[in-house]
């Protein structure tokens, strides 16, 4: 629910400047959403493409965002764009975690923060988000 309040808040952030509304906010939702794809999907040890996935891997690292975004802009540029801020605030928000990720995956250089998940700090981050994204949609749309 934190990677979403977030989310929103950037995601309205860049909305006014967006052409294609509906794709930019389909595309982006589903990007915040898909790092943790990994807990329904069980990914924790599969190899994809002989790459093996664990839990916040290679699925949550730069690299693959980077691919991803690349393939998009080459093939659907207008989904680009959504889709590299929304994976991007993910992997940026879950960097503030104790668990962290290795955002330049296969290097081993880990990003991690103190913020426990469940914890005050992100209670207090997900209100606080969550009134940003009513003031923010109070400007935008009223």
């Amino acid at each position: 629910r934190t990677h979403l309040a977030i989310g929103t808040f950037f995601m309205l952030f860049f909305l006014s400047r967006v052409v294609h509304v509906w794709t930019y906010v389909i595309v982006f939702l589903i990007a915040t959403l898909l790092p943790n794809a990994d807990r329904f999907i069980s990914f924790r040890s599969v190899k994809v493409g002989g790459i093996r996935s664990r839990k916040r891997g290679f699925f949550h690292s730069f690299t693959f965002c980077f691919i991803v975004a690349f393939l998009l802009a080459w093939f659907f540029p207008v989904t680009a764009f959504p889709f590299f801020l929304g994976y991007g605030v993910h992997l940026i928000v879950d960097s503030w975690t104790v668990e962290g990720i290795f955002p330049f995956w296969p290097l081993k250089y880990s990003s991690k923060g103190s913020v426990r998940t469940g914890g005050t700090v992100e209670n207090i981050l997900f209100y606080s988000f969550v009134i940003a994204d009513f003031v923010l949609a109070y400007f935008l749309f009223l």
